[in-house]
């Protein structure tokens, strides 16, 4: 009965380590926490470094070429681009699609006419440091700090004319502002990225 209890006891330990190094893998970072750096040499020859924006804050927007829950936010991200570009906040679009290869991503971004810069994720490495999921996908890191302020999504629907909630907005606002972002965790909807 002893070594029953035993090896179960530790079965169970087993299990729960497990499952801790599992969510520290697949979890990603949580507001508040410090985030790694980073560097992408891009397909344009320029190296970008998340510590070396020169923002205060960078806003990383995960970008799909195809899925319908990205593309009618063009005229949004522009607009949030033109908006807050002036205050010190960099806009910087990553695609982390394995099936959305680099030319495609070149021409998607030329058609759409983004006056951010839209890099690419080879092997997923920044989608899998953050966790990201879903494309869009924000995440807003203060740059002084090194922190994530803010998780989720732009805002609450697709379709412009029927959003209620600016969420990304109302949270670089509340930034520039001095102020705690009221807001900081939202939920992400749209495409899964694709990493196979």
């Amino acid at each position: 009965m002893k070594l029953i209890k035993s090896l179960l006891t530790i079965a169970i330990v087993f299990a729960l380590t497990i499952n801790s190094f599992s969510n520290d893998k697949t979890d990603g970072y949580k507001v508040g926490d410090k985030v790694s750096d980073f560097t992408i040499t891009n397909y344009d020859g320029a190296t970008y470094t998340l510590s070396n924006s020169g923002a205060k804050a960078t806003v990383i927007i995960f970008m799909s070429t195809e899925c319908p829950f990205v593309q009618p936010y063009t005229d949004r991200l522009l607009g949030l681009n033109k908006q807050f570009g002036s205050n010190g906040i960099a806009i910087w679009g990553i695609n982390s699609n394995k099936t959305e290869p680099t030319d495609e991503v070149i021409n998607h971004a030329k058609d759409r006419g983004y006056t951010f810069p839209i890099l690419k994720d080879d092997n997923n490495v920044v989608a899998d440091m953050l966790g990201a999921a879903r494309t869009p996908e924000v995440f807003v890191i203060d740059n002084n700090s090194m922190t994530l302020i803010y998780h989720g999504r732009i805002d609450d629907n697709k379709e412009a004319d029927k959003v209620t909630s600016n969420d990304l907005q109302n949270a670089l606002n509340d930034f520039i502002a001095g102020n705690a972002i009221t807001t900081n965790q939202t939920k992400a909807f749209g495409c899964s990225i694709k990493k196979n």
